[in-house]
């Protein structure tokens, strides 16, 4: 085999290799990104909301509202099913965390904590959730 087809085939397998590595990375950063911003294991909202930078909104204010899942990614993919979006058939439990009027000025933003239970429509792209709603 001459030098250059050599060459040229191990910098391809080199290659296919990186590519290869490279979307495990960014399917397990998909996951890892949607559970960052829609999810939490506990009910801490003040803790969550600041460690995760979303308590202030544009470094001006607090932001007013957000609301995670409590549950998992993996929960949360099999509504995807092959689809852009879908309802969830069961209820989810949700923590709903809203600014405490007392305390909404930069940067001692504080939140309540609501839990509830409702459906949620959740956007998938490549079967990844990426983004969801709560259903009334």
């Amino acid at each position: 085999v001459p030098q250059t087809t050599m060459n040229i085939s191990i910098a391809g397998v080199v290659l296919l290799s990186l590519c290869q590595l490279c979307s495990c990375f960014l399917f397990e950063s998909a996951d890892a990104n949607f559970a960052r911003k829609h999810t939490m294991a506990s009910n801490q909202c003040t803790q969550v909301m600041v460690d995760r930078g979303f308590a202030i909104d544009g470094k001006k204010t607090c932001l007013p509202e957000k609301t995670f899942i409590r549950g998992t990614v993996d929960e949360v993919r099999a509504i995807c099913e092959g689809r852009g979006s879908g309802v969830s058939k069961e209820n989810f439990k949700l923590v709903e965390c809203k600014i405490d009027p007392a305390h909404n000025k930069p940067p001692n933003c504080q939140y309540t904590v609501e839990e509830v239970e409702k459906k949620i429509l959740v956007t998938c792209v490549k079967n990844k959730p990426t983004e969801f709603q709560p259903q009334e």
